[in-house]
């Protein structure tokens, strides 16, 4: 049996990616949601993706899962 390791990635703008630096917290309370994030297996999966960002971080699952979450609620309030 394979065990199959995911990794995980934050990719975004210029401007997106410096309130992230300040703190995950500084990025999600902010208006921007000009970011994705991504967990794949192997990085052919997801290379084409990321070169449509400007910069890209590796992070762990449970940041993955929070600016997963606070990005759907960010579109939400976008297209409602």
């Amino acid at each position: 049996m394979s065990n199959i390791q995911s990794t995980y990635i934050l990719a975004a703008n210029s401007a997106a990616m410096e309130l992230f630096k300040i703190s995950k917290e500084a990025l999600m309370e902010s208006n921007n949601y000009d970011f994705m994030v991504f967990k794949f297996s192997a990085w052919e999966d997801v290379l084409v993706d990321l070169e449509e960002w400007e910069d890209h971080v590796s992070i762990n699952e449970s940041t993955y899962n929070i600016l997963h979450g606070n990005l759907c609620v960010k579109l939400r309030e976008l297209i409602k």
